[in-house]
């Protein structure tokens, strides 16, 4: 069963991808020439190369989801870390600095992924910190390899992609659709083994609060807590929960219930 996390991962990666289709089809158009601007839209836009402007405006796409699935990787790396109090190996693997370092070393707890895996999902981190900071950062010669050892592999299970053209793209910081498709298809991979092999669930108060402050949903629990009368308490708390934390095991119930709010006990 899908964990609260992969569920917000893959609901924010999907997001992503439909907008990115939906941009490539829009643009489509754009490249023929046969766009105008509709005159209620209030922006300038003209373009003496639509072709060029099309080209453009997709890698810019690209680029720009990058951004978007790494913040939601990162996010499952923190539920995962969040699950994972009294794992200490994994607990601490979650807890490396640095976004690459951290995939690197959490990849060493996962043993049902293909070896080209958590090299792919670096290779994301590493293009999206291009993308953001202009990082010169690359792979380092061990995760280039292992990359190309299953190039064939790669070409045969991921639509023909040539992973060396895709290296040379990504040293020239040239995305194209064919790389993002392929990182994202790849990742959302990994990010389910994770997830299949780890079932992590909430289990623990300090990580409940760390997941109520990162989705904003402190003062939407507080409100629940505070409702009159224990079975409305109870009943509301349930709901709250199947609908945010559906993952969440009845065992825990009790615990959160008597905690109470949270900005309550931490005034």
């Amino acid at each position: 069963m899908e964990s609260e996390g992969l569920k917000q991962f893959l609901e924010v990666v999907g997001d992503a991808v439909h907008s990115v289709n939906t941009i490539c089809v829009g643009l489509a158009a754009v490249r023929t020439g046969t766009v105008t601007k509709p005159d209620d839209l209030t922006i300038g836009w003209k373009s003496s190369n639509p072709e060029t402007s099309a080209s453009k405006a997709r890698i810019f796409s690209l680029r720009a989801s990058l951004v978007f699935v790494e913040e939601a990787l990162l996010k499952y790396l923190d539920f995962l870390k969040d699950c994972s109090t009294e794992d200490e190996i994994l607990y601490t693997a979650l807890s490396t600095e640095g976004a690459a370092d951290r995939v690197v070393e959490v990849s060493k707890c996962l043993s049902d992924a293909k070896p080209y895996w958590w090299p792919m999902v670096v290779l994301l981190v590493r293009w999206r910190n291009r993308v953001v900071h202009s990082a010169k950062n690359g792979l380092t010669p061990r995760q280039r390899k292992l990359l190309l050892e299953h190039e064939q592999v790669i070409k045969q299970r991921h639509a023909g992609i040539d992973i060396q053209q895709t290296l040379d793209n990504f040293d020239s910081s040239q995305i194209t659709l064919k790389d993002f498709t392929t990182l994202i298809a790849i990742t959302v991979r990994y990010v389910r083994a994770l997830d299949e092999q780890l079932e992590p669930q909430l289990h623990t108060m300090q990580g409940f609060i760390s997941r109520l402050e990162q989705r904003g949903l402190v003062e939407v629990f507080d409100n629940v807590m505070k409702a009159n009368g224990e079975s409305t308490r109870r009943r509301k708390l349930r709901s709250f929960l199947d609908t945010e934390f559906s993952k969440i095991p009845d065992t825990f119930f009790e615990d959160i219930f008597h905690h109470g709010p949270i900005r309550q006990d931490n005034a």
